[in-house]
Parts: structure tokens; sequence; C-alpha cells
């Protein structure tokens, strides 16, 4: 543990004490917070380094997963209260009812997910007859989905091989797989391991990710108050990584362990945001109907998305950002 680390969890240590013991100071609003382990949630990792969930009286466990998927079911799984999860886990999540409403989308990522083969580039690299490494139901997936469809290839004609994040670098490069779709760090981990003899194909389906704030639909309205509390939080982070780029580098750097060079190379893809916009629902409208035409869901009709929206929370944060929801 480093020094700062352990600093604050003695201030926090210290916080909790005060509150017990001194007559008149609030306590603070206990929050489980599923986090993607991903530079997608810098925010999260912003305002724990700099004690923004505490000023606003937060009591926040940061539960990291692999992958949005994980998230979201820990928190339809009843083990988190908050998840932070991408569109594609939450449209077909969806299907199965009511579990979960979205108070926020806190970055866009037209950038992040991409496609990486095995070999150098070259005018027959593409995945018409490859074995595609992805995590089955993620966003990923669905990118993939529409790169072969522009590319005016049946995504039912290759071979998919299911595989969870933490696993496609090591897939590609033991050729296990000949390509993988993911997200970020795994497609510059698999460039570099594999140097000049894997390339990145160009993205140009119009897709762009979104990597939102899920909580659990039996706390909306009874813990709207912390939710408040909790984007009013990503606001700060948010307008701290806007103003700060180079500390808010230094913060994913290290809580991720990555190297300066991945953050530099990735940095451009994300913009931290806060919003709800009609974008979203149209997004996950299309997903919906991916869904169902490549028989990811069977026999179901598609979910009234609006419905999901909960956008009470931000409106008192930042009442522009929220164009749709109730």
């Amino acid at each position: 543990m480093g020094v700062a680390q352990g600093l604050r969890r003695v201030a926090c240590g210290w916080a909790t004490w005060l509150v017990l013991l001194v007559p008149g100071l609030a306590q603070a609003e206990p929050l489980r917070l599923a986090v993607s382990r991903t530079p997608l949630s810098l925010p999260l990792y912003v305002a724990e380094e700099k004690g923004y969930f505490a000023a606003e009286s937060l009591d926040v466990q940061l539960q990291e997963c692999i992958g949005g998927q994980r998230c979201l079911g820990q928190l339809l799984e009843g083990r988190a209260d908050v998840a932070t999860v991408a569109d594609l886990p939450l449209a077909l999540a969806a299907f199965e009812g009511p579990g979960f409403s979205i108070i926020a989308t806190f970055v866009t990522a037209p950038d992040d997910l991409k496609i990486v083969v095995r070999g150098p580039r070259s005018a027959d690299s593409g995945v018409t007859t490859k074995r595609i490494g992805v995590p089955i139901g993620s966003a990923a997936q669905y990118f993939l989905d529409l790169h072969l469809i522009v590319a005016g290839i049946d995504p039912r004609t290759v071979r998919i091989v299911d595989l969870r994040p933490e696993q496609l670098v090591d897939a590609l490069v033991s050729g296990k797989v000949d390509a993988i779709a993911s997200w970020e760090p795994y497609g510059y981990q698999a460039l570099k391991a594999l140097g000049v003899q894997a390339h990145a194909l160009t993205a140009s389906n119009g897709y762009i990710q979104t990597f939102n704030l899920a909580v659990q639909r039996r706390l909306v309205g009874t813990h709207d108050a912390a939710f408040e509390r909790l984007l009013r939080v990503m606001r700060r982070a948010e307008q701290f990584i806007q103003q700060e780029p180079d500390a808010a580098k230094a913060i994913l750097r290290q809580r991720l362990g990555l190297t300066q060079d991945f953050v530099e190379f990735a940095w451009p893809s994300f913009s931290y945001r806060l919003g709800l916009d009609q974008s979203l629902i149209a997004t996950m409208e299309s997903q919906a109907r991916w869904a169902l035409r490549e028989g990811q869901i069977r026999g179901k009709v598609p979910p009234n998305y609006l419905s999901f929206v909960h956008a009470a929370p931000l409106r008192k944060v930042k009442p522009t950002a929220a164009a749709v929801g109730r």
C-alpha cells in the first residue's frame, strides 16, 4: 500500500469515528459500487484519490471487476448498489425485467473498442474465415457484428470463440484465435505483444460506446439523495480530468498499472462527460433488434428502454445534461 493510500484510509477511519462520536455530524451514506477495471472508470479513481466521496458524505466501497457484464451481474445479484457498465449488457439485461435503472452516462468512447488480427496488414487480412475471440454478450461482440455487416459479411458465417476479457491477448498470441474484439487495454496489449505480426482493423460502423452508471431499481426514489451525491462526485471528477489531464493520467497509470505509452495512445478515445442523451435509447433499441435477429434473445418483445432511465438525480446535479428519462 502506498503512503498516500494509507493516509487516505487513516483519514477515512478518523472520519468514521467523528461521525459516531460528535453530535451533529451527518452519517456517511454507504454505497457498494461495482467498478469495471478499465480506463473508462477513471472518474471514480479520481474521486477516490482526491477524497471527493468523503467530501459528499459518501462511504463508497469500490468493488473492482473485469468487464461491465460482471459489474452488472453483481448489481442484479444484489451484491452492489451501483455498477459501471456499457450500453450493450444493459440492453440485453433489460429483456429479463426491470432490475436496474440508468442514472447517467459518464463516458463516451468512439475508439475504445478494437478488432485486432494476427498477421501483417494486407489486402486479404480481413476476418471472413477467422476464429475470432470475443466476450459473448459484450459491447465488443456488437461492435464486431456491425463491422462484419458493414464489410458485407454475415456474422453467422464467422467462427466466434467465447472468451473472458482477460483471456483474449493470450489466446491471440498463442494462436488459439486469429483475431480478437475487445476494449482497452486489451487491444493495445495484443498489438504490443505481436508487434508487426498483428494489426487493428479500422472501424467505420458509426457505433459510439457509452459507459454508464446503473443502480438497483429497488433503490430508485428512496436513495436518490445518495445518487445525487454520487453524481456531484462524478461531476467534480469530470472537471478535474478536463482541467488537469496530466494529473488525471498519472492517477490512471498508478491505479491500473498502465504505461505512459498506453495512456497517451488511448487518451483521445475517451470523452468523460456526464449526460443522458436520446442517443443512448436509440443505441439500445438498435442493439435489441440485433440481439433478436442474431438469436442472442429469443421469443421476447423489445423493452421500453426509456422506462429504464432515471434522470431525476442528474437533473439536480447537471440540469442541461439530462435530455431523456423521468
